[in-house]
């Protein structure tokens, strides 16, 4: 007798025989675009809680990190700044202050304050502050100016003057330095007049940060 089919062999060994090709996926079951990245939000942040991370605080050891965006700032009608959007919800006294908080008029030029005190200024200093910046933005300049006075508030005593090729790196460097802990203290910045740094007219002034 002839000898039968293979696929009548398989039927008669109890081997189901091939069936339709299997259809597409249900909508989520691969874990498209949007289910996979609101997981991963959702896992990154548990993540940030674990570690102490809490809604609206900034990120870093300190929570010196911007917890507000930033937004474009117009300087003229062809230029503009980066500055940080203003805290929403709560009335503006109990709203609290963020490390990107912009000081001055926008320059090339920022002034550090309370980043050493008083008899704390070494070699090193000028050069680290100069390439600790430099990630900001090319920098240009680099003077040290401490008021040896008597009774001079110690925080506002040593005044490092930063000098960028451009004002968007001078920006970028005061909403990231604003506020940062250095050493334990509690680091001031602010833009600084140019005219006044080529002058080298680097003593304080009474109201200059108002």
């Amino acid at each position: 007798s002839p000898a039968p089919s293979p696929a009548a062999a398989g039927a008669g060994l109890g081997q189901p025989l091939p069936g339709p090709p299997p259809g597409p996926p249900p909508p989520g079951a691969q874990g498209g675009e949007e289910g996979g990245e609101a997981k991963g939000m959702g896992l990154a942040q548990k993540l940030l809680m674990k570690m102490g991370w809490r809604e609206g605080e900034g990120l870093g050891r300190n929570r010196q990190g911007i917890s507000t965006p930033l937004v474009m700032q117009k300087t003229n009608a062809r230029a503009g700044v980066v500055v940080a959007a203003e805290p929403v919800g709560g009335p503006p006294d109990k709203r609290p202050r963020t490390g990107s908080q912009l000081v001055g008029k926008p320059s090339r030029v920022l002034v550090l304050r309370n980043m050493v005190g008083p008899g704390e200024v070494d070699e090193e200093l000028e050069e680290e502050v100069g390439v600790e910046c430099s990630k900001y933005g090319v920098v240009t300049g680099v003077m040290i100016f401490e008021v040896t006075q008597p009774g001079f508030p110690e925080e506002e005593a040593v005044r490092i003057f930063v000098q960028f090729e451009r004002v968007e790196g001078a920006t970028k460097a005061q909403v990231d330095l604003q506020g940062r802990f250095f050493g334990g203290r509690n680091v001031r910045v602010a833009y600084f007049p140019e005219e006044r740094y080529d002058a080298t007219d680097l003593a304080p002034q009474a109201g200059e940060f108002d």
